[in-house]
């Protein structure tokens, strides 16, 4: 291992894994349920990509769906920190920071 690789060494206290799965979410109280896909997800966040438009500071009740019999769907709530127009896919990206995490188990 080389000093640039041992200085790149993973720093969030949550691993990444990358994800590919459509989650629904509602906004703050505002009525609505809306769909997106999470990019990915950590213990701390996770990527969303929709073609809702959100502002930075949104709150999400974010519900990821249960992968099968043995699973139950998670709901987080989470709050939009970044913003990314994806003009041409007529999307947006967003980063969100988890701020809770209820399993309905």
């Amino acid at each position: 291992m080389t000093l640039l690789e041992q200085s790149y060494a993973e720093k969030r206290n949550f691993i990444r894994m990358r994800v590919d799965t459509i989650v629904s979410f509602v906004r703050g109280v505002k009525p609505g349920r809306y769909e997106g896909r999470c990019r990915n997800l950590s213990g701390a966040g996770m990527l969303l990509e929709s073609d809702k438009k959100l502002a930075l500071g949104d709150r999400l009740t974010v519900t990821v769906p249960a992968d099968g019999p043995n699973f139950t769907p998670l709901d987080a709530l989470a709050e939009v920190v970044r913003v990314e127009s994806i003009p041409e896919l007529h999307k947006f990206r967003y980063g969100l920071v988890i701020r809770n995490i209820d399993s309905k188990a």
